[in-house]
């Protein structure tokens, strides 16, 4: 065997396995894993339904703070002379980006008879 490695340049490792005298022991380093994961958060687009008027609130300051429209607050309140709203009173604020329903009209028809 060994004439054989040295005509093709092998060098013979012989590796000690069972009945080794060496006693030192190596430790090899800890197995690391490693965990990913992925968390997605919808950001918070929460508007409340209804809001109080404050002195000196404003149509257009009211519409602005939650993002809707004058018109929209109009429509889905009823009101018919946007400048005369009262402190205390309670709007119904619409979702920002989605148009109010128009106001519902009854017509009541009596007959007699």
């Amino acid at each position: 065997m060994f004439l054989l490695a040295a005509l093709f340049g092998v060098v013979p490792v012989v590796v000690g396995a069972c009945g080794s005298s060496d006693t030192t022991s190596a430790t090899l380093p800890p197995i690391v894993t490693t965990t990913s994961t992925t968390s997605t958060i919808a950001p918070s687009t929460t508007v409340p339904t209804e809001y109080v008027i404050q002195s000196g609130d404003s149509l257009q300051k009211i519409a602005a703070q939650f993002g809707v429209s004058v018109e929209d607050l109009i429509a889905l309140n009823g009101i018919t002379n946007p400048d005369e709203i009262e402190a205390g009173a309670t709007l119904k604020i619409p979702a920002p980006g989605t148009p109010a329903p128009p106001p519902v009209t009854l017509a009541i028809t009596t007959t007699t008879g």
